[in-house]
């Protein structure tokens, strides 16, 4: 077993002990996940529906 660390792009750390050799670095993690959090980024769902739109504008105008 191995001591690595956990880090979050949010700057949160965690010490783990695992089989994986390396640290592990991620994007999202419980402290600053919507759903943990119950905050909705709302600039992230309007950009989605915006490249949604954009993406399929072809199909929606018939």
């Amino acid at each position: 077993m191995n001591k690595i660390i956990f880090e979050c792009v949010c700057k949160e750390k965690y010490n783990l002990i695992s089989t994986y050799k390396n640290n592990i670095i991620v994007n999202i993690c419980f402290k600053c996940h919507s759903f943990f959090t119950k905050k909705k980024n709302f600039l992230n769902s309007s950009l989605k529906i915006k490249k949604f739109n954009k993406k399929y504008e072809f199909f929606f105008s018939k």
